[in-house]
C-alpha cells in the first residue's frame, strides 16, 4: 500500500472531539461516492473480518443511512446515521450511533456528531472528518472500543479499493 501523503488522527479530551485528516491518492468524483452510494460504503467501511450491509441510505438534509456490521461469526451490530445537511462533493454533516435491528436508538454509547469534508487539489482528494462527542465519557469509551484502530483499517480498505478501482 501506499502511504498516504496526510494521516492525522487527533483526540481532544478537553473539547471532546476526534479530528481525521486522510489523504487519498484518488479524484474527488470516486472518494465521494466511496462514502455516499451504499454498494461502495460496504466495500470499506466495516473493520476486517467484518462486513458492512446496508439496509437503506438516504443521502439527503433529513435522510438516513441504515447498516450492520456483521462477524464472521454471525454476530451483528446494528448502526444509523442521521443526516443533517448533505452538499454534495463537499461536505456532509450528521449523528451516528448504535440502534436496534428496527432503527431505533440503544444507549450503547451516545450519538457522535460527525462533520466530513471533502476537498481534491491535483488530483488528490483529503477527507477530514471531525467527531463530536456529548461528554469526556463517550469519547472515552469510544477510544476504548477500538475506534482509531478500526476507523483507520477501515480508511486503508477504501485506499485499497480507490487504487483497485483505477486499474
Amino acid at each position: 500500500m501506499i502511504q498516504p501523503a496526510l494521516f492525522n488522527f487527533i483526540v481532544s479530551k478537553d473539547g471532546r472531539t476526534i479530528t481525521v485528516e486522510r489523504s487519498f491518492n484518488a479524484p474527488l468524483d470516486p472518494v465521494w461516492a466511496a462514502w455516499t452510494e451504499a454498494d461502495i460504503l460496504c466495500q470499506w467501511w466495516a473493520p476486517k473480518p467484518y462486513k458492512c450491509v446496508v439496509l437503506s441510505l438516504d443521502l439527503r438534509d433529513g435522510g438516513r443511512w441504515l447498516y450492520y456490521m456483521e462477524g464472521p461469526t454471525g454476530d451483528r451490530h446494528h448502526c444509523f446515521f442521521d443526516y443533517e445537511v448533505v452538499q454534495p462533493k463537499s461536505f456532509f454533516t450528521g449523528h451516528d450511533g448504535f440502534c436496534d435491528e428496527n432503527g431505533n436508538a440503544t444507549d450503547m454509547i451516545p450519538s457522535t456528531k460527525w462533520e466530513n469534508r471533502f476537498s481534491e487539489m491535483d488530483g488528490t482528494t483529503t477527507v477530514r472528518v471531525l467527531l463530536t462527542f456529548v461528554s469526556a465519557e463517550a469519547l472515552e469509551k469510544t477510544i476504548e472500543m477500538g475506534f482509531k484502530e478500526g476507523f483507520t483499517m477501515g480508511l486503508e480498505q477504501l485506499d485499497e479499493f480507490l487504487a483497485a478501482s483505477k486499474k
